[in-house]
């Protein structure tokens, strides 16, 4: 008899933990990366929650890593770490279920680029489209300019994700203010903008197969 997953639990739960992870930039900003950066970091909480077999001492330790090696400053990011950490002891439950760590390790790869996906793709049409105005990065700026001014551009992709579509804005205009100094050599031509082809699309089916 197969173990009972709590999928709809960790459907609530793996969008908190990228979003944490993507906010202190420590996902790849690349869609054909490697599957190992996608998944390092949130690997390394789950690992240290079964050494442990505490979910507050695990979280404690792996809080203590991802402040280490975020490139970005911290203090910016602990009101988001907090609710995450409170999310974890709310539901610790879950996370001392098998079942639950056995789907997480083999759905990893597949959540986390279901996840970027959209993101990336607005980030990067949006990146294409004022490609040369370096005023496009300019906080007020981005919030006028995305997305009305790639409608056309996205309109499938917002089909797709309506579901989430407000969110998925509000995390392309946080993650472009927060790589301000990368996307403005983005726009300025010094980096290149990653086309949607580039960016992942042939895996994207077979990631959806995983999740379904």
């Amino acid at each position: 008899m197969a173990l009972q997953v709590d999928r709809k639990e960790l459907d609530d739960f793996c969008p908190k933990l990228f979003y944490v992870l993507d906010n202190l930039g420590l996902l790849p900003r690349y869609l054909g990366a490697k599957p190992n950066e996608f998944e390092k970091y949130s690997r390394l909480l789950f690992g240290s929650i079964q050494r442990y077999n505490d979910v507050e001492a695990g979280f404690k330790e792996w809080e203590s890593r991802i402040l280490r090696e975020s490139p970005y400053r911290k203090e910016e990011h602990y009101l988001v770490i907090e609710t995450l950490r409170q999310w974890l002891l709310e539901h610790k439950e879950i996370f001392n279920k098998k079942a639950n760590l056995q789907h997480l390790h083999a759905s990893l790869y597949a959540r986390v680029f279901n996840y970027l996906y959209p993101r990336r793709v607005l980030v990067n049409a949006y990146c294409g489209k004022h490609r040369g105005n370096i005023k496009a990065i300019e906080p007020e700026f981005i919030k006028k300019a995305l997305p009305d001014s790639i409608k056309t551009e996205i309109q499938k992709l917002k089909e797709t994700y309506s579901y989430e579509w407000e969110n998925i804005i509000n995390d392309a205009i946080t993650s472009l203010i927060g790589n301000a100094a990368y996307y403005r050599k983005v726009l300025s031509g010094e980096e290149p903008v990653v086309s949607t082809r580039e960016a992942g699309t042939e895996e994207l089916k077979e990631i959806e197969e995983v999740l379904s």
